[in-house]
C-alpha cells in the first residue's frame, strides 16, 4: 500500500462481482494475447502488436504504480479481461481511465452465473475501479476517451456517468486521423452517484 492508499500488489478492489488485482505472472501473456486480438486492438488509438517479451516486462516491473496501472479483471477464478488508467497527476489531481477490454469466451463461459439484471463485465470493472480512484487518489476529475465509433465503450462511460466534453480528430500511431469523444466524471457528480446508490 502506497501512501495514496492505492494497493500496488495483489487485489486492488472488487465490484458486484469481479475482483481487480495487479496480474499474475501466469496471467502476463494471456492478457497479451487479448490486447493483440485484432477485433480488440483497432479500438485502441495506437493498434500496433505489443511485444508479448516487452509487455510481459512492463506488466513485471514498468508501470509506474500507481501513476498508472493495467489490472487483471477476475471472476469466480477466472480472467474475463483488464482495465486500466493512466495519466493520474497528484497535483490536478486527474486522472484517465481506460485499458478495458473483456474476453468474450471468458464472459460466455460466466454467463450461467450472473443475476438476471447484471450490468456486465465491463461496466462492473469499470465502476469499480472508478470508485478506488476517486477514494484512493483523491481524484477532482476523471476522464475518458472512446473512438466516436465505439458506442458500447461511450455508452458505458456514460452509465458511469461521464459527460460529453468535446468531439474532436486525433492522429493515431499509423498517422490516420480519427475522431475520439472526450468524457469527465468529476468528483462532484461522483459523490452525488455514490448518494443515489446509497439510497436505492
Amino acid at each position: 500500500m502506497t501512501a495514496t492508499g492505492m494497493p500496488v500488489t495483489g487485489v486492488v478492489c472488487r465490484g458486484q462481482r469481479v475482483e481487480l488485482g495487479w496480474p499474475e505472472p501466469e496471467e502476463f501473456d494471456r492478457l497479451t494475447a487479448l490486447r493483440n486480438r485484432p477485433g480488440v486492438r483497432e479500438r485502441f488509438l495506437d493498434s500496433r502488436l505489443l511485444d508479448p517479451v516487452r509487455n510481459r516486462e512492463w506488466l513485471a516491473t514498468g508501470m509506474r504504480r500507481p501513476f498508472e496501472g493495467v489490472l487483471a479483471i477476475r471472476c469466480e477464478a477466472t480472467l474475463a479481461g483488464m482495465i486500466g488508467w493512466s495519466g493520474w497527476d497528484p497535483e490536478a489531481r486527474t486522472v484517465e481511465l481506460g485499458r478495458v477490454i473483456v474476453d468474450p469466451a471468458a464472459a460466455r463461459r460466466l454467463r450461467g452465473c450472473f443475476p438476471a439484471n447484471y450490468a456486465g463485465i465491463a461496466l462492473d470493472a469499470g465502476t469499480a475501479l472508478r470508485d478506488l480512484l476517486f477514494e484512493a487518489l483523491d481524484v477532482q476529475c476523471m476522464r475518458t476517451v472512446h473512438l466516436a465509433d465505439n458506442a458500447l465503450a461511450i455508452r458505458a462511460s456514460a452509465t458511469g456517468g461521464g459527460i460529453v466534453v468535446s468531439r474532436h480528430d486525433v492522429r493515431r500511431a499509423d498517422g490516420a486521423r480519427v475522431e475520439v469523444v472526450e468524457m469527465t466524471l468529476t468528483r462532484e457528480a461522483w459523490r452525488c452517484l455514490r448518494a443515489q446508490r446509497a439510497a436505492a
